[in-house]
């Protein structure tokens, strides 16, 4: 009986081992449309890119969407921000919020505007998906650091036009005591883009100026409705050209004349770039009532009060 048993189990087993175990179908393949986000020629903007991808299902979608991104644009004449080094992790889906975990090579970015254009196009491009109403970048696990030391934190999708990053500076512009005998120094605090360029920072300097004094006790000394129309440094000379109204909406007078011109000239030599200020109205000399400027006017210490 004992031998009958066995003889049915060693039956059964070949009988088993016979039977090819039938193999798990594989995944099915997925493939879609997406769009792809880069800058422009001189990341001046955002710019887009149609790719087709393929993925399994059960694969992490989203890595193969950045995968694609990192591989860089197919365009001419676009720009890739994210370094081709760069590995994608992985990424968590979190309610409609994504984060992404990145090797540390994207954070090689090459300089402050190819930084926004990077994290923007990362953003810009997984939001495209309506699951997803932000973005949060880590780099090796952690957090990024904005310019500011804040942290980037969940970001949602960018304008397609780029703005530099801008930092914080202090600048001292000088307005008109009441009774016009002396200029007074102010500071004010304003943003300037990175990597602007010095002309233009002073061209926001002079923007400042014109929208006038902070302080109840100064007066302004250029009309709100005067523009600068361009700003020029060439061997410490500052050239400004205003607009018309610097002639047709000044209100006039010997010591008025006097107040505009020592609080454009104070203010734009406080810089250590310029050293005098050549000031033009539409192209000519500047000629608000009493004294044709053509010629660049220097600092004048004597006729500015301190506090």
């Amino acid at each position: 009986m004992v031998r009958k048993i066995i003889a049915l189990i060693f039956v059964l087993a070949l009988v088993a081992v016979g039977c090819p175990q039938q193999a798990e179908p594989e995944p099915e393949a997925v493939t879609e449309n997406v769009t792809l986000y880069y800058g422009s020629e001189g990341n001046e903007e955002l710019v887009t890119e149609e790719r087709e991808i393929s993925y399994r299902e059960g694969e992490d979608r989203y890595q193969v969407v950045l995968e694609e991104l990192i591989a860089g644009p197919e365009t001419e004449g676009y720009t890739a921000n994210i370094p081709e080094e760069t590995e994608v992790y992985g990424t968590i889906l979190q309610n409609d919020s994504l984060l992404v975990n990145f090797s540390e090579e994207f954070t090689n970015f090459g300089g402050s505007v190819a930084e926004v254009v990077a994290i923007a196009s990362v953003v810009n491009t997984l939001t495209q998906f309506e699951e997803i109403e932000r973005v949060k970048i880590l780099a090796e696990g952690e957090e990024l650091i904005a310019p500011s030391g804040e942290r980037r934190g969940f970001m949602e999708p960018f304008a397609t036009e780029i703005t530099p990053p801008a930092v914080q500076q202090t600048v001292i512009l000088y307005f008109a005591r009441p009774d016009a005998t002396a200029v007074v120094p102010e500071e004010r605090e304003i943003s300037l883009p990175q990597e602007a360029e010095f002309a233009q920072q002073l061209e926001l300097v002079l923007e400042e100026l014109i929208a006038g004094p902070q302080r109840e006790d100064l007066s302004p000394t250029i009309p709100a409705e005067v523009s600068v129309l361009n700003v020029d440094v060439a061997e410490n000379t500052a050239t400004v050209n205003f607009s018309e109204e610097m002639h047709t909406e000044h209100t006039g007078g010997a010591a008025g004349e006097t107040m505009t011109i020592l609080s454009i000239v104070n203010t734009l030599t406080e810089f250590p770039e310029v050293e005098d200020v050549l000031m033009q109205v539409e192209g000519e000399p500047m000629n608000i009532e009493h004294v044709i400027l053509d010629a660049p006017v220097q600092r004048n210490e004597e006729l500015i009060e301190e506090e």
